[in-house]
């Protein structure tokens, strides 16, 4: 991998060949298939393995038109055909599962989802969905629980594997379904999760109280036969930038997420009254930190963008600014979470010594050092831990080891890029300094 420019020229990313051709396939202005048109077929298959664990491929197969060999072509339209077939099961299980809620008595909205279409996605069928998020909240959780589990919903996975989220663990009802090879499977049961917070200020250390008027906003909202209700179109526009922001503090793969908001931007450029009632419902403060995402989305994607987000992004500080170029290309491109460079930009975004000395804790901590039965559940052989170690006792050692390097190589390039940021952004203060 070598350094490159990606987006629209202003970032820049330690990325493969092959990478750089999917960016550059993916634009939303001046968008170019040369590059990936050229591949042999060893390298379509790098592309596509990428494309999927970035969940970037049907966004890819709806640029193919043909123009990709004919067996890339060929499995582009199938993984379309099935997520479009599998929208059916989607409907299905929100109806459900909206019954059960609305029975208990339980408000709601719908985040995520098909709730993204059209602003964010062109169509709901077209849109990989593994789970339905629901928010309502904090006191309904136990009626929305107890709701969910009357219909045969079970909460799976410890608790303590989703202390990063906003919402409780994830429910599914078991069935007769086995995963197989095709991850667009229409048969592929869905996960239900429901939130109880829109912003999680515990995990972000950056308290936005006035979300919480988002819920009294709330609208009904018609999407074909599918009505439902959710956020209006001002609030969900940011409640997703923030919820994008907060995967990049941690490190999550976000790149789908963030063309969505790219594709948002894109197609409202010209819709001045959407700005108007944006700037006037969320106060500076809010949109200020609703920026970086946005900036970011429209630097890698190449955006269309409205009078009203370029005086905003005039007026990002030269240190977010200077992440955004340097670390916000690895960041969206990058296949591992141990990148601490969502920290950095927490730590730009944080206002207090308090939290600042909390999030470089977070950033130098190794985090949750799984124990032997942990990582022999996650062992694909799934074998007690006892019997796991018996039979390979370097495993757990290996373990130790691989992470403790990993978590080292991500301290040093959190330590390295924040030095390289302090000292860009000296030199720029000194440039402007009468």
């Amino acid at each position: 991998m070598r350094a490159q420019l990606i987006g629209n020229g202003l970032l820049t990313a330690r990325v493969s060949d092959n990478v750089a051709a999917v960016f550059e396939a993916l634009q939303l202005q001046g968008a170019c298939l040369d590059r990936l048109r050229s591949l042999d077929d060893g390298r379509w298959q790098e592309v596509l393995r990428y494309c999927d664990g970035m969940r970037l491929t049907l966004p890819l197969a709806f640029r193919s038109s043909g123009r990709f060999p004919s067996w890339v072509s060929e499995r582009l339209m199938q993984n379309l055909a099935d997520t479009e077939q599998r929208f059916a099961l989607v409907q299905a299980t929100y109806r459900e599962a909206a019954a059960a809620l609305a029975g208990a008595g339980v408000p709601y909205v719908v985040l995520k989802g098909f709730a993204q279409s059209p602003d964010f996605v062109k169509a709901p069928q077209f849109r990989m969905q593994g789970d339905i998020d629901f928010y309502s909240p904090r006191e309904n959780m136990p009626s929305a629980l107890k709701a969910l589990e009357s219909v045969g919903y079970e909460t799976i996975g410890p608790a303590e594997d989703y202390r990063n989220t906003d919402h409780h663990p994830a429910l599914i009802r078991f069935g007769g379904w086995k995963l197989g090879e095709n991850r667009y499977d229409p048969e592929m049961p869905l996960a239900i999760e429901v939130h109880y917070c829109l912003w999680n200020a515990a995990v972000s250390l950056i308290p936005l109280p006035e979300m919480d008027e988002f819920w009294n906003r709330r609208i009904e909202r018609k999407l074909g036969e599918l009505s439902f209700p959710a956020l209006s179109t001002v609030d969900y526009f940011g409640y997703f930038a923030l919820h994008v922001l907060r995967d990049l503090f941690l490190g999550e793969r976000v790149v789908h997420h963030v063309l969505e908001l790219a594709t948002f931007v894109h197609e409202r450029a010209d819709d001045a009254a959407f700005w108007t009632e944006w700037q006037a419902l969320h106060s500076p403060r809010l949109r200020q930190i609703q920026i970086v995402s946005l900036a970011l989305a429209a630097a890698a994607f190449s955006s269309r963008l409205p009078d009203a987000l370029r005086e905003q992004f005039a007026r990002l500080p030269a240190e977010q600014r200077l992440w955004i170029e340097s670390c916000g290309g690895n960041q969206l491109a990058a296949t591992s979470a141990r990148t601490r460079d969502g920290r950095l930009l927490q730590f730009l975004l944080s206002e207090s010594p308090e939290t600042r000395r909390k999030i470089l804790w977070r950033a130098l901590s190794p985090g949750t050092i799984a124990t032997p039965q942990k990582c022999a559940r996650l062992s694909k052989h799934r074998v007690a831990a006892r019997s796991w170690l018996q039979r390979s006792p370097w495993r757990y050692p290996a373990y130790l080891a691989t992470r403790g390097f990993l978590h080292g190589a991500a301290v040093l390039r959190f330590v390295a890029n924040g030095l390289g940021l302090w000292l860009s952004s000296l030199s720029l203060r000194r440039a402007v300094r009468p």
